[in-house]
């Protein structure tokens, strides 16, 4: 006994020698100085991002980074316990980066879960996914980005999607959005298989998905796994426009691959469309590839139709008209094909969105697969591929021009933070959306400084209706303007809906907006709008609208604008815009300009 009692105080008298040494060697190397360590961290100037107190082995860590490092030292030294829940098998990634500076081995564990997981993925290459915006959901309304960890296998739907959100099960919109501006939420990753996302963005929420496979090395790759697992039930208080889903997918690309600084792109807010530029500017792109939502499909398919296929695919969808009707024998054998692919996509999708009972969605899904199946082999339909969100102009917004009002000249410079209005191109946006944030122009005559425009909150929903698809289109406004007087500012808050019709190309829009208006005039008023866009080659816009307002104790409104916008690259468009206004009298007005985006 007593030697066993000497053997025990040897060996532990030898591990804290080594840690003693190892802790030293890692001062002299000033280990917990080096960026690695900051984004193991996630710490950007000196205090971890990671609110978590699990996430930490010294009770110090968040905001001692180098305690940590010491912390971290000692217990995958000195740790006898190295199951699945011990610090050595909870932190693969400190241990490999540690192990590798002080060129030393910590030995080996019982880390079996990691281990399984790793098998599982198979991790070979990283896929950067962007489904589209979806306006209608405040939490998606700037798209989405998250990572693919892709396997050997040829079909990536079995691959992992790694996924950072906000973990709420509220429902409203306005206590969302609260929420999520203020950190009312925790953020958590998650991991789950590749089509589950595919069938939520792409499937029920109509949502283009654009892929961007990563040139990671295979070492790259691993190093951004063994993170993820350390950031396994970790969370983080979310916010909506630094701290979100994009952000974080920043922090594991520069763990693969620390040589790009991808969060030096940004600096107040980050929307997804502009990781994916910040992606591109970092040289990390290798290919790309879109999905088009199961709406886009549809789309395509009423664009191939005639007038009697339509009919036709509407009846199937509906039971009106069984699939070997031979009313179908009408049509063409191609058209057929098309008819059938179309109606079992439509009668998925009515199932998805809870229009059509699980019974009748499988009878009829079923019959419209076997009568195609009869018809054989033939070529997919082709959709022409939409631009790619890294072609669109960036989010913020600094506009310089001239206005000439009926009585005032004054030059102008507006700063818009985000994101895209009706008026400007739609190449790389979800056209038909509208989303400004604290759109602020200031205009200058003489030696006087004044307010123009300071919008709070501006969004618009301009959703056309087609043969398959019959959204409502909306639109809403609150801030301040000058619609009513040249020299006057007017607070307007005004909320509408309505329809559209056309395509991504021309469509046009009638709406009902009632308005409240206070400061100059304050009135209550219910409008009527219609206006039209058409988007021309080359990267150019033409917007009109006519409006019409009538108010319970002032004259009636009318609004006539005519605006024209030259998308010469991302960065850079030149604009020019009409206006006629009668409101107690005319006026008309005319501005140009030069918007600047980055």
């Amino acid at each position: 006994m007593p030697f066993f009692l000497l053997l025990c105080a040897l060996t532990l008298s030898l591990y804290a020698t080594t840690t003693d040494k190892l802790m030293a060697q890692a001062h002299t190397k000033h280990l917990s100085d080096q960026r690695y360590w900051h984004l193991l961290m996630h710490s950007p100037h000196g205090e971890s991002e990671i609110d978590d107190p699990a996430f930490f082995l010294s009770p110090e860590g968040k905001n001692n980074l180098s305690a940590e490092l010491d912390s971290t030292i000692r217990h995958f030294n000195e740790d006898t316990n190295r199951s699945n829940e011990s610090a050595f098998c909870r932190f693969p990634a400190r241990r490999a980066w540690l192990e590798q500076e002080l060129n030393t081995s910590f030995g080996v564990g019982e880390c079996s879960d990691y281990d399984v997981l790793v098998a599982k993925m198979d991790p070979q290459k990283v896929t950067l996914v962007f489904p589209s915006a979806h306006i209608n959901s405040p939490a998606s309304m700037f798209g989405h980005t998250f990572l693919r960890i892709d396997s050997a296998m040829e079909s990536k739907l079995m691959s992992y999607a790694i996924n950072y959100a906000a973990h709420t099960e509220d429902t409203n919109g306005l206590l969302f959005a609260y929420k999520g501006l203020f950190g009312g939420y925790y953020g958590y990753y998650s991991m789950l298989p590749y089509y589950e996302k595919l069938k939520e963005y792409r499937d029920s929420e109509s949502r283009d998905v654009w892929e961007y496979d990563l040139n990671l090395t295979h070492d790259e790759v691993m190093a951004m796994v063994r993170h993820i697992w350390e950031l396994q039930r970790i969370n983080s208080w979310y916010y909506f426009f630094d701290e979100n889903c994009s952000y974080h997918m920043l922090w594991l690309t520069e763990i693969a691959r620390p040589s790009v600084h991808l969060r030096d792109h940004f600096f107040y807010y980050i929307i997804p469309p502009e990781t994916v530029s910040a992606f591109e500017a970092e040289k990390l792109v290798k290919q790309k590839h879109y999905r088009p939502s199961k709406r886009a499909m549809l789309l395509g398919y009423e664009s191939h139709l005639s007038s009697e296929g339509i009919q036709s695919v509407l009846a199937l969808v509906s039971g009106e008209m069984r699939p070997d009707d031979t009313r179908l024998a009408m049509l063409s054998d191609q058209e057929k094909r098309y008819v059938l692919e179309a109606a079992a996509e439509l009668v998925e999708y009515q199932f998805i969105e809870g229009r059509v009972s699980k019974d009748d969605y499988t009878h009829r899904y079923h019959a419209l697969l076997s009568q195609r199946s009869n018809l054989g082999i033939a070529p997919m339909i082709e959709l022409k591929a939409k631009p790619n969100p890294d072609t669109a102009h960036h989010a913020a917004r600094i506009a310089l021009g001239k206005e000439w009002y009926e009585e005032r000249s004054v030059y102008s410079i507006g700063w818009r933070p985000a994101f895209h209005d009706l008026g400007e191109d739609d190449t790389g946006h979800l056209f038909g959306a509208q989303i400004e944030f604290l759109d602020t122009v200031v205009g200058f005559e003489h030696n006087n400084v004044t307010m123009e425009k300071s919008t709070v909150l501006s969004l618009a929903s301009i959703a056309p209706v087609s043969h398959f698809f019959k959204p409502f289109s909306w639109r809403m406004k609150s801030g301040w303007d000058r619609d009513y007087g040249g020299n006057h500012l007017s607070f307007v808050t005004r909320v509408g809906a309505g329809t559209s019709f056309g395509n991504e190309y021309l469509y046009g829009y009638v709406l009902s907006e009632p308005e409240i208006r206070s400061g100059f005039n304050t009135d209550i008023g219910l409008g009527f709008t219609a206006g039209a866009a058409l988007n021309w080659s080359g990267r150019m816009k033409t917007l009109m609208e006519a409006s019409h307002i009538f108010y319970l104790d002032n004259s009636d409104h009318n609004h006539l604008s005519l605006s024209h916008l030259w998308q010469w690259n991302e960065s850079v468009a030149i604009r020019v815009r009409g206006e006629h206004i009668e409101h107690r009298y005319s006026e008309e007005r005319y501005s140009v300009g030069v918007n600047f985006y980055f």
